[in-house]
C-alpha cells in the first residue's frame, strides 16, 4: 500500500506559443507533454522489442542475435554495449511485464517506474514477476519513484520471501569499502552497508554535525580516528508485524523512512531491540504509539511514526531526520496535538514559511495542501500493511 495523494485535474492547456501561457496553463502543458513522453518511449520499447525478435540468435548461448546491437548503435550513435542492454531490456518487458508497458503508453507511470518494475523482478519467475507486476499497478505509481520502488521491493518480498532473504544475506557478505580520487582533488568512500546500519550511522553523524556546527565529513573523520565525542543516542524505528515476529509468515517488515525489509532480516533486529506497539486503524492508519514497551504514546514519536517521511508531496526525508511543525501555528492558536503536528524537513518547514503555500489538516494525518498554482493536493500518510490472519 501507498500514501495517498489526490490532485485536482485541470483542463488541457490552449494551443498558444508557451511563452504566453500563465503559471496554472505552463503546468498543465508540462504535464500532457511528460505523459506524452511516455507514451513515445513506450513505442520505442515496443520497436526495439521487434528489432531483437527480428534478428533473433544463430547459435546457443546468446539472447540477442550476433550484429543487432552493432546495427542498432550506428543508427542512434550509442556504443553495442548500450544498445545490447536496451535491446534484451525491452524484449524482456514486451514479453513478460506487458501490463507494465502499457501503463507507460497510457501515462499511469513514466519511464523510470517503468524500468524499476524491470529492474526489481529480475530475479523472480514469470508467474511471480507477473504477480508483482499486478499488484504494484494495481496501488498506483506512488508519489515519487521512491515510494513505488519500496511498494515494489515489498511485493518482490512477499512472492519470493525464500528468494529475498537470499539475495540480502548474499549483498550483506558483499559489504565494503572502496575509495576512489576525482579530478576537483578531493576523494570520495563509498560504504556498502545493511539498511539499518546506514540509518544509525547517518543518524549520529548528523546529530553530532549539528551539535559541533562541524560538517559531517568532519565529524565522519572525528570518529573514525577514535576522537572522544559526546555521542547523543539515535533510533532508528523498525516496523513489524507481531504475525511476522511470531514466525506465523514471511510478510515483510520495514524500517520506517527506508523501506521494506525480509521477515528475517527484521526478526534479527528485533532480537535486541526495544519493543515498542503500534496501533493501526483496519485501514494501516496509525492511531497509537506507545513510548516505551506497552507504556502510554509519546505525541513526537507519534507523529513520527505516523509520517514515516517528510509531508512534503515528493519529498522522501525520513521523518526522524525532519521537524515537527504546526499546521495551524501555536501563535495563532493552534494546539500541539496529533491533529495539528506534521514532520517536515527542514527545507520544505521554512519553504511553507516563505511561500503561500496553503496548509490545513481536517483530521489526524490528513493533509490539503493548496499550491501558489491553485491546485488543490490532498494526502494521507503512508498506511501500514496490515498483516493477514
Amino acid at each position: 500500500m501507498s500514501e495517498q495523494l489526490t490532485i485536482t485535474r485541470h483542463e488541457p492547456p490552449p494551443d498558444i506559443p508557451v511563452e504566453l501561457m500563465n503559471r496554472e496553463e505552463t503546468l498543465n502543458y508540462i504535464r500532457d507533454r511528460y505523459q506524452a513522453r511516455n507514451a513515445i518511449d513506450a513505442e520505442l520499447i515496443h520497436g526495439l522489442a521487434h528489432f531483437a525478435e527480428l534478428t533473433p540468435p544463430q547459435r546457443p548461448g546468446i539472447d540477442l542475435g550476433d550484429g543487432a546491437a552493432e546495427e542498432l548503435a550506428l543508427e542512434l550513435n550509442l556504443s553495442p554495449n548500450t544498445t545490447a542492454k536496451q535491446l534484451h531490456q525491452a524484449h524482456t518487458m514486451v514479453t513478460r511485464l506487458p501490463a507494465t508497458v502499457d501503463a507507460l503508453r497510457t501515462g499511469r507511470i513514466d519511464y523510470m517506474r517503468a524500468k524499476a518494475v524491470h529492474d526489481y523482478t529480475t530475479d523472480l519467475d514469470d508467474d511471480q514477476a507477473a504477480e508483482v507486476e499486478k499488484r504494484v499497478l494495481d496501488g498506483g505509481q506512488c508519489e515519487n519513484l521512491t515510494k513505488f520502488k519500496h511498494a515494489l521491493n515489498r511485493e518482490v518480498i512477499r512472492a519470493d520471501p525464500v528468494g529475498a532473504e537470499e539475495r540480502r544475506r548474499l549483498a550483506k557478505a558483499r559489504r565494503d569499502v572502496s575509495k576512489w580520487t576525482k579530478p576537483d582533488g578531493t576523494s570520495s568512500l563509498n560504504i556498502t552497508l545493511q539498511p539499518h546500519e546506514a540509518e544509525q550511522a547517518y543518524a549520529q553523524i548528523e546529530l553530532i554535525a549539528k551539535q559541533t556546527k562541524k560538517c559531517r565529513a568532519d565529524v565522519f573523520m572525528d570518529l573514525v580516528m577514535g576522537k572522544k565525542i559526546d555521542r547523543p543516542p539515535v533510533t532508528v524505528n523498525v516496523v513489524v508485524p507481531m504475525t511476522t515476529l511470531m514466525g506465523l509468515n514471511q510478510e515483510p517488515g520495514e524500517i520506517s523512512g527506508v523501506g521494506p525489509i525480509t521477515a528475517e532480516y527484521a526478526r534479527e533486529l528485533a532480537r535486541h531491540a526495544t519493543w515498542r506497539r503500534i496501533i493501526t486503524d483496519p485501514t494501516g492508519q496509525v492511531l497509537e504509539v506507545s513510548n516505551r514497551r506497552f507504556a502510554s504514546p509519546a505525541l513526537k514519536r507519534h507523529i513520527q511514526l505516523r509520517d514515516r517521511t517528510c509531508r512534503q508531496p515528493g519529498c522522501t526525508t525520513p521523518a526522524q531526520r525532519c521537524e515537527t511543525d504546526h499546521t495551524t501555528t501555536y501563535a495563532t492558536g493552534g494546539t500541539t496535538s496529533a491533529d495539528n503536528l506534521t514532520m517536515f524537513c527542514k527545507r520544505h518547514n521554512l519553504m511553507r514559511q516563505r511561500t503561500n503555500w496553503d496548509l490545513v489538516q481536517p483530521k489526524p494525518g490528513t493533509l490539503v495542501i493548496r499550491t501558489p498554482s491553485n491546485r488543490t493536493v490532498t494526502t494521507t500518510p503512508d498506511p501500514y500493511e496490515v498483516p493477514p490472519f
